[in-house]
């Protein structure tokens, strides 16, 4: 199963494998998102490892309730996973631009020589 997170204002659903075995307590987490302020309704489907949050976006944003999951202890893989793609992503990004930089100083420096080259003739 592979877990995420999607969200669209006023409608976030987290799927994670943490809710179908029910190691954080899903319907716990249910009762304690519909308590906030701004949430309308949470539909747990356990055997398919889903949570669907119904809220109203002027009162709440979903970080806020990604915040209340993790502090129940439903989102440990979901955010570890998500930090790995991070890392992966900012150190190819680092990569990319290093390289990209390297062989822009060094066409620079021939497109000079070769100006210079030029220039003395």
């Amino acid at each position: 199963m592979s877990d995420y997170i999607h969200s669209i204002p006023g409608r976030l659903r987290i799927r994670s494998a943490q809710l179908k075995r029910n190691t954080c307590q899903a319907k716990d987490l249910g009762a304690l998102l519909k308590a906030m302020a701004g949430v309308h309704k949470t539909e747990l489907n356990q055997k398919a490892g889903s949570l669907v949050v119904y809220y109203n976006p002027e009162q709440l944003a979903a970080d806020d309730i990604l915040y209340q999951a993790h502090k129940a202890g439903c989102l440990e893989q979901i955010i570890s996973k998500a930090r790995t793609t991070q890392l992966v992503s900012k150190a190819g990004t680092m990569l990319g631009q290093a390289i990209f930089g390297t062989v822009v100083k060094k066409s620079l420096e021939l497109s000079m020589s070769s100006l210079l080259k030029t220039a003395l003739r």
